[in-house]
């Protein structure tokens, strides 16, 4: 059986789900092939250099238009399709982007698709910025930018479909809702014909999810399974299976034998991970380093990408008892288990493994969008907490002089977590299959 997988950058989450149903799969069928694509791979690479770029940079920037393009704001989306003016704003956003990733083009004209384009991407691209940036300047330009939208999506789309009826997968299993959108239409005109499983990797559900397409979802709370249905999904193509989390997670140490593990004493610790980013971990790092009260072992495991790792490794020499930094890893198992408490971003794995481990999560760098439905799951389940960074060690030193309190938050971690919910999407996927099978014979005998 051939198994295809497809994410989308950035956001390391929604492959590292995609991996640990993959793992799960390779256990228990050796002779199975899987292939993981981000879908990203199909543009030109300067042209998804600068998507991913124009991400970060706005979520860490600009969150507010970040929560409009998530919440699919009305206003933002008539900007971008040339229905209205683009603000100042979102203009100079767009501006800086097409700076920092074409510089050559910079110093656009209104209206050109410029020879020295190589590809068909930048060229798209660059006339869509310029096309907002410059919408009252060009000829028919709401007409444009409309068309520029379809015709990106069109390409992307059918580049998508190509690559699935190459590859030729038994199943897809699409842990991102960009590629499950892009496939929608495909599956309805019966071109893509095999069975999408959608993963979902956040404790909420965002729109473009919602396809008729998708034979079942696989969610990580009963919560998220009742939104799937307030927005039309049939109960009976909705799994409660968890976030899918690598195998590891399956066979969980307790806090002392982690702590061995890594070598760590008994003093309260704390475990920091700002994401495949780094977001955010030195300023909570250093708060709690500084605080006395409870003489915390702090636990860092920093983004592969982090700008700050030479300052971490400045503070790991100078608080070597007390500050013990791992980079990034991909099993954090281990780190979890030891923590008394996990600081840090809210994405949807991170979440899913603190819960699994039974360990309180307290956001304290948020982008909005999937994360703000992360941080009001937390919440509402008594088992974390959104805390602004100036507040964080007064917080966290609270929470250890009320030992009930944490405990009860351990305990509401706990019944959330889904260690193994990786083999939990791998068993929907073989009761999928094997009713595709049996539909087939069916089929297959009636013809006879």
């Amino acid at each position: 059986m051939k198994v295809l997988f497809l994410t989308s950058s950035p956001g390391y989450g929604h492959t590292r789900a995609a991996e640990a149903i993959g793992a799960v799969l390779e256990r228990e069928y050796p002779n199975i092939e899987t292939h993981y694509l981000d879908v990203t791979q199909l543009l030109d690479p300067q042209a998804s250099a600068a998507l991913q770029d124009g991400y970060l940079r706005m979520t860490a920037e600009h969150p507010e238009l970040y929560q409009k393009l998530y919440n699919l704001d009305n206003n933002l989306y008539r900007q971008l399709a040339g229905k209205i003016p683009a603000d100042q704003t979102l203009v100079d956003f767009l501006t800086e982007q097409q700076r920092r990733s074409y510089p050559e083009e910079f110093e656009r004209s209104a209206f050109s698709l410029p020879v020295y384009y190589k590809n068909l991407d930048g060229a798209l691209l660059n006339t869509f910025i310029n096309g907002v940036c410059n919408r009252n300047k060009t000829p028919a330009g709401r007409l444009l930018l409309q068309g520029l939208l379809a015709l990106i999506f069109r390409i992307l789309s059918a580049r998508v479909k190509k690559f699935v009826n190459d590859y030729n997968p038994d199943c897809i299993v699409a842990t991102q809702m960009y590629p499950n959108a892009l496939l929608s239409r495909y599956v309805k005109k019966g071109i893509v014909t095999k069975p999408i499983i959608g993963v979902l990797t956040d404790y909420g559900v965002h729109g473009v999810w919602v396809r008729d397409t998708t034979a079942i979802y696989c969610v990580g709370h009963q919560q998220v399974a009742d939104a799937l249905r307030q927005q039309g999904v049939p109960a009976h193509r909705v799994r409660v299976t968890g976030i899918p989390l690598i195998p590891a997670f399956e066979n969980l140490p307790g806090q002392q034998q982690a702590r061995a593990n890594l070598g760590l004493g008994t003093n309260p610790t704390i475990l920091i991970t700002g994401g495949q980013c780094g977001i955010g971990v030195t300023d909570a790092l250093q708060q709690l380093l500084d605080d006395e009260r409870h003489r915390y072992q702090v636990l860092v495991t920093a983004g592969s990408h982090a700008a700050d790792n030479e300052k971490l490794q400045q503070l790991a020499h100078t608080y070597q008892n007390r500050f013990h930094l791992f980079g990034w890893r991909s099993d954090m198992r281990d780190l979890f288990c030891a923590a008394d408490i996990v600081v840090g971003k809210p994405g949807g794995l991170t979440v899913s493994e603190a819960l699994a481990c039974g360990k309180p999560f307290i956001a304290t760098c948020c982008l909005g969008g999937q994360e703000m439905h992360n941080v009001n799951f937390l919440e509402k389940n008594s088992a974390g907490l959104h805390v602004e960074l100036p507040h964080l060690s007064n917080v966290i030193s609270e929470l250890f002089n009320d030992l009930p309190r944490l405990g009860a938050m351990k305990s509401s971690a706990r019944k959330l977590g889904h260690p193994h919910a990786a083999s939990s999407v791998v068993s929907e996927l073989e009761k999928l299959m094997l009713l595709k099978k049996a539909k087939t014979v069916s089929i297959e005998s009636a013809r006879r």
